[in-house]
């Protein structure tokens, strides 16, 4: 009864209450200590964990925990890798890093605890924080101080070609082809019934899906964002992109209690219509009868447009405003992802809309990248760049997000103006009302608040 108590209670703190823990988590002698992985007799993804892990203390048993929900969330096709184990080994290397941010000491007495003397001579010593470089095998101690002894994250990608390139190697081939059965104890014994780490089915790794481990994924990596230091961020968002936030991968529930969680719902449902009515209101003075507005059929009735003659028509669909939208992507934006998601989601139905993010550069995202965080961040803002782009570009109208941070040069300004172009910004703020060279070049300018 203790043990289950201890499975229940590490359980909870990453967020699953006790009726939901048949859900998540199995107890199988699969693994050699834990592994996700898939019962082809259910159809479900579950962490299965090996009853000896229970023997362990309660905080290893959450790092384990959520070492195995990282991996199941991280868990990508690398473009051009063929060695499973291998792409498994590299992202346990990543997933070890992140666990050891803030608890590096309790990460290497795990390491201690759960890892054979044998992972010492092969691969399996990257992924471990506990060992000293002089307990490193020297062909693989230039990789091992880069993942440990810098502060960036490791790229799985990168990693991976770089140890198959090792192993083409012959004076270090056997170091990474040697057979990790047994030294591995985030892998396991083959099963008829349990696939261990293999390639998940996108509709099953899915946060939004029927399966309940893609919804913990979502919660522990949101959680787990949102504690790192900055320099790790980016990294982190490359990783694990499809659970991080976005209105498109994350449970669209999930999003709308939040916005009204903290009270903005009207406030962005205010700025959309605000920005559709000022593009979309206006009618079209003409020669000729085409559509006639409201306007134009009042003014049809009392005989003026035969008298003068001219006609006030509806705009065609295909005249609609074409709309940029820049997107402030310097780090104190990062609070207000979700709201950015939810707006662009809107005016897409009305607007041909393309999206751009900057902070320095200019770069173009789809909008199913933007939702899942897939684009590059910054480390400040120039209002020049969106300006100098827009005022160069096709579109009709161009609307900014940001925090306001930054300024406009004159020449900018002017070159705005002369163009007759119509700029929208909208500002995202905790505290007061924000202001910057954008509030005078700008024909609305709304400010939503995060309370």
């Amino acid at each position: 009864m203790e043990t289950s108590q201890k499975l229940i209670k590490a359980c909870s703190l990453l967020g699953v209450n006790l009726l939901e823990v048949s859900k998540f988590v199995q107890i199988s002698e699969v693994p050699e200590i834990a592994a996700w992985g898939y019962d082809q007799r259910t159809g479900k993804n579950f962490i299965f964990i090996n009853p000896k892990v229970l023997r362990l203390p309660l905080e290893f048993v959450q790092l384990i925990l959520k070492h195995e929900v990282l991996h199941y969330a991280g868990y990508q096709e690398i473009s051009g890798a063929k060695d499973n184990q291998l792409i498994n080994i590299v992202l346990d290397i990543t997933i070890n890093k992140i666990l050891s941010i803030g608890q590096e000491n309790l990460m290497k007495q795990l390491c201690q605890r759960v890892y054979p003397e044998k992972s010492k001579a092969n691969v399996l010593c990257l992924a471990r924080s506990d060992l000293l470089p002089t307990e490193v095998p020297e062909k693989l101690k230039d990789l091992w101080q880069e993942v440990w002894e810098k502060t960036e994250l490791p790229s799985p990608a990168s990693l991976y070609f770089r140890l198959v390139s090792h192993a083409n190697s012959k004076a270090i081939g056997a170091l990474v082809l040697v057979e990790c059965e047994g030294s591995n104890p985030f892998a396991g014994r083959s099963d008829k019934d349990i696939v261990l780490r293999g390639i998940p089915k996108e509709c099953e790794k899915s946060p939004g899906s029927s399966d309940p481990l893609g919804g913990l994924a979502a919660r522990v990596l949101n959680g787990i964002f949102k504690s790192l230091p900055g320099a790790f961020s980016k990294r982190f968002s490359s990783i694990f992109s499809t659970f991080l936030v976005g209105r498109e991968e994350c449970d669209l529930e999930n999003v709308r209690r939040f916005i009204q969680r903290l009270k903005t719902r009207q406030q962005l449902d205010n700025a959309t219509r605000t920005i559709f009515n000022a593009l979309n209101g206006r009618s079209r003075l003409q020669v000729y009868p085409y559509r006639l507005s409201r306007l134009g059929l009042i003014y049809l009735a009392c005989g003026v447009s035969k008298a003068v003659p001219l006609y006030w028509n509806k705009p065609p669909d295909s005249g609609k405003p074409k709309l940029a939208v820049y997107i402030d992507t310097s780090p104190s934006m990062d609070d207000y992802k979700e709201m950015e998601v939810f707006l662009v989601d809107e005016l897409k139905d009305y607007f041909p809309t393309s999206i751009f993010v900057f902070a320095g550069d200019i770069e173009e995202v789809e909008l199913c990248s933007f939702a899942r965080g897939e684009y590059e961040g910054g480390s400040s803002t120039d209002f020049d760049a969106p300006i100098n782009h827009f005022v160069n570009s096709e579109f009709d109208a161009g609307l900014i997000f940001t925090d306001g941070y930054s300024s406009v040069d004159s020449e900018e300004i002017k070159k705005l103006r002369e163009s007759g172009k119509r700029l929208f910004t909208i500002y995202f703020t905790e505290d007061k009302r924000p202001s910057s060279d954008l509030d005078a070049i700008s024909e609305e300018v709304l400010v939503i608040r995060k309370e």
